[in-house]
C-alpha cells in the first residue's frame, strides 16, 4: 500500500474515531447527566444498545473506506467540500445502515418507528460532519497529498 494512503486512512482514524466515539458515548450518556437520573440512558442503551455496537464497529470499518475514498478523490482534484461530502456520506451510510439492520433483524414490534431516529440522524451527521471532520479530514489529506516524495539514498559509500 502507497505511503500518502496509509497516511491517508491513518488521519481519518486519528480524527475520526476518537470525535465519533465520544459523541456516541455523549449520545448516550448526557441526557443523565443533564436530568440527573438514568432512566434516560437505561431506556436509549435497552431500545438501541445492539444497535450502538454495531454501529461503533461499523464506524471503524467505514473510517477506513472513507480515508481510502478521500484520498483518491483529493488525488483526483476533486474540491475539499466535494470530498467532504463523499466522505461523511460514505461514513454515515455505513454506520446507520447497520444500526438501521441490526435494529430490522433484533426488534420486533414497531421495527418502522425505531428506524426515524437513526434516518434524521444519518441526515444530521452527514450534514453536520461535511462541513466539520470531514472537511478537516479532507483538508490533512490534501495536506498529505501536496507533500513532496522523498527519495532516500540507496547508493552506500564505496571506501
Amino acid at each position: 500500500m502507497e505511503k500518502k494512503l496509509k497516511q491517508s486512512i491513518l488521519t481519518s482514524y486519528l480524527i475520526g474515531a476518537p470525535i465519533g466515539i465520544f459523541v456516541v458515548f455523549a449520545t448516550i450518556f448526557v441526557p443523565s447527566f443533564l436530568f440527573g437520573e438514568g432512566l434516560m440512558t437505561i431506556v436509549i442503551l435497552g431500545t438501541y444498545g445492539i444497535s450502538t455496537i454495531g454501529l461503533v464497529v461499523a464506524f471503524l470499518i467505514a473510517l477506513w473506506i472513507g480515508g481510502k475514498l478521500a484520498y483518491k478523490n483529493i488525488k483526483s482534484g476533486k474540491s475539499l467540500l466535494l470530498t467532504s461530502f463523499k466522505y461523511s456520506i460514505v461514513v454515515n451510510l455505513i454506520i446507520w445502515t447497520t444500526f438501521c439492520l441490526i435494529i430490522g433483524l433484533t426488534v420486533t414490534e414497531e421495527r418502522f418507528l425505531m428506524m426515524i431516529p437513526p434516518i434524521i440522524a444519518f441526515a444530521v451527521c452527514t450534514v453536520l460532519t461535511t462541513f466539520s471532520i470531514g472537511l478537516l479530514i479532507s483538508y490533512i489529506i490534501k495536506r498529505i497529498n501536496n507533500k513532496p516524495t522523498e527519495l532516500k539514498n540507496t547508493v552506500a559509500n564505496t571506501v
